[in-house]
């Protein structure tokens, strides 16, 4: 799987305005030598190639040839058609079109399939005695605990721009320049800077769109397009309740050594989202999320660290990205707030390479 825009946007975030963009071709229009996944969107293909490679624990030269990703030249490739087809003849035949297996059913992150099952586990031991779980807070009262543990929402609302400047963390740990420019009520613009390439994305709270200094503008998957549009939202602390069409307290979990308590949110659009809200800081720590793939659901989950105040606002100055075999992130140095910005700095890039 490569390293392209469409992954590095998913990290990110995205937009919903797909009317302006051109109609998306399909696997094997955009990409070489495709046979199993013929007809499939082009902007899927990444998100199942990441699917596999989290599922064998792989990285792309375990199949791929590097460079030359359309070449049939290892045995791992061809082994990887019969078996994904495998997967969807079974899914098919055995249980009515869904996604009951994948490749995760039997690798489970390796690429060879464990077929005896473990010992080590007694399961007629006596159950330990626990303790009865203390009451969950209502999904209100972690919310207005989440606002009040930012600086209150009178504070929130006396902001209405702001620049962070930093770097993203790649998979690979090298640190590049990245700035992150947002504007009320709903605009937003990322500009992530390589040696070789400069990317950008945006929404100026009509449309969203993504840009290449050397490809030019390109397309995103509907699925992020989505996200962008919510992480666009300037006061979306405040505007929670309104942003998700169901929230539900699930009880609590674990979150980096610390308890945290999960909501259930179900968005206007996209997939349903798991919120996890420390219980003793009462701040946001994790967003989990399941996207779907040809071959089964891929976790992506953002996990917030380092609040620090900035004029008695507390933002996350260390953000990960995590999804099957990466992870990465953004570090950030600086964030000023009620900088101007200029409306046209979130407008679509037209400039071509």
């Amino acid at each position: 799987m490569r390293l392209t825009l469409t992954i590095v946007l998913a990290v990110v975030a995205v937009s919903t305005s797909f009317a302006q963009q051109p109609a998306p071709q399909t696997a094997e229009q955009q990409f070489k030598n495709i046979q199993i996944f013929k007809g499939l969107p082009a902007t899927q293909l990444e998100p199942a190639m990441a699917f596999i490679s989290g599922s064998l624990g792989v990285q792309c030269s375990y199949c791929h040839v590097p460079n030359s990703f359309g070449k049939d030249d290892k045995p791992t490739k061809l082994t990887a058609r019969r078996m994904i087809q495998m997967v969807f003849d079974l899914n098919k035949g055995s249980f009515k079109g869904q996604r009951a297996v994948s490749c995760f059913t039997c690798h489970r992150g390796k690429p060879t399939p464990v077929s005896v099952p473990a010992v080590g586990q007694n399961l007629w031991a006596p159950s330990p005695t626990s303790t009865p779980a203390a009451p969950l807070p209502s999904v209100k009262q972690i919310l207005d605990r989440y606002v009040q543990a930012l600086g209150g929402a009178k504070a929130l609302t006396k902001v209405t721009t702001r620049s962070a400047k930093g770097s993203r963390i790649g998979a690979d740990g090298v640190l590049v320049p990245e700035v992150v420019h947002q504007k009320a009520p709903d605009k937003i613009l990322t500009v992530t800077s390589y040696p070789n390439v400069v990317f950008s994305n945006g929404f100026n709270g009509t449309v969203g769109w993504a840009h290449s200094s050397r490809e030019g503008a390109t397309p995103l998957p509907e699925q992020l397009l989505v996200q962008l549009k919510r992480d666009a939202v300037f006061y979306k602390e405040l505007k929670t309740e309104e942003l998700y069409t169901s929230l539900t307290v699930l009880g609590r979990a674990s979150v980096r050594d610390a308890d945290a308590y999960v909501i259930q949110a179900t968005p206007v659009d996209g997939p349903v989202e798991k919120l996890f809200f420390d219980v003793g800081t009462g701040l946001l720590v994790r967003r989990y999320t399941e996207t779907d793939t040809p071959l089964g659901k891929l976790p992506l989950q953002l996990d917030y660290e380092n609040y620090r105040a900035v004029d008695g606002i507390k933002q996350p100055f260390l953000i990960h990205w995590s999804m099957p075999g990466r992870i990465w992130g953004r570090k950030v140095d600086e964030i000023k707030q009620n900088v101007p910005l200029d409306d046209a700095k979130f407008n679509p890039i037209t400039t071509r390479p």
